[in-house]
């Protein structure tokens, strides 16, 4: 299935919500005996639902751990004036940016329309910042046949402050192909910090191979210095590589957005050249990737 995707805001308003405790194992059972109850106690509150129900998944889905919920449906106030029932509560949610699909046909194959987010959210210029809900917009009790069924899927973003790409290779392969990749668009590495090595060593601390690179273009530095000497606080840009799983994300920060903190239009061309020159680099490991 090609999943089409947007960010767009969440409808702000009153909802109702239940919160409760899921078995991965049956979380389809689980959901859709908690929405039943869910409906009653809001039925009991004399409550108005306005809206499809929706699910947020505060824990990962991971066999043989509980997963905690939220279910929830907008609501509009009715005539009775019952308090509501066990753990459920009338919240006033804000519109915030999230990236939504839509999954169509039946809840087994739900797990596309999150690798799709996750990927189209990693590139394109944001990340997560919360769990992800999933709203039932058609499902068992609307429609006869589960090739009916549509189910929103949204994940709240913000806008990344970075430039990512995640590829298959090794943590030491990646470290050597993104030094050559710099290289190839005129970065040298100036700075290197082992920053899982750094961690165990001071603290005790445990952490995924992680290393920070320090990358200088020389005619861009040369240049972001002749405008403001204090454009020296802003270099070297910043290169993160870190192991995730079976692949290694690297990202470089985006000078864009430090020079826009200083407030110095004459920098503007000097990192928007540098910003393009990482991006290219980034893109390259993508594609051999």
């Amino acid at each position: 299935m090609s999943y089409q995707i947007e960010v767009t805001g969440t409808v702000p308003g009153a909802v109702y919500e239940l919160h409760r405790v899921v078995r991965p194992e049956y979380v389809g059972d689980d959901i859709g005996a908690g929405l039943a109850e869910l409906y009653a106690e809001v039925e009991a509150a004399g409550l108005h639902p306005a809206g499809p129900p929706s699910v947020t998944y505060l824990d990962p889905l991971v066999l043989g751990h509980p997963v905690n919920v939220d279910l929830g449906v907008p609501v509009t106030p009715g005539t009775g004036h019952a308090k509501p029932g066990t753990g459920g509560r009338v919240v006033g949610r804000h519109s915030r940016p999230v990236a939504r699909t839509v999954h169509h046909g039946d809840y087994t194959g739900i797990a596309a329309a999150y690798q799709a987010l996750e990927e189209w959210i990693f590139t394109h210029g944001y990340r997560s910042a919360g769990p992800p809900t999933e709203t039932y917009l058609a499902g068992p009790d609307t429609v006869p046949d589960a090739a009916g069924y549509r189910t929103a899927v949204y994940v709240p973003v913000v806008p990344s402050i970075g430039i990512s790409v995640r590829v298959a290779d090794g943590f030491a392969g990646a470290v050597e192909r993104t030094r050559k990749a710099l290289r190839e668009v005129g970065f040298g590495v100036l700075t290197e910090i082992d920053v899982r090595a750094t961690l165990r060593e001071k603290i005790g601390a445990e952490l995924e191979d992680f290393l920070i690179l320090g990358a200088c273009n020389p005619q861009l530095a040369k240049r972001a210095l002749d405008a403001d000497r204090q454009a020296g606080l802003l270099l070297p840009c910043t290169v993160a590589v870190r192991a995730d799983g079976d692949a290694t994300v690297v990202e470089a920060l985006d000078p864009t957005i430090l020079v826009r903190a200083t407030g110095l239009p004459e920098l503007d061309p000097v990192a928007t050249e540098a910003r393009e020159r990482l991006a290219a680099a980034l893109a390259s490991l993508r594609a051999a990737g």
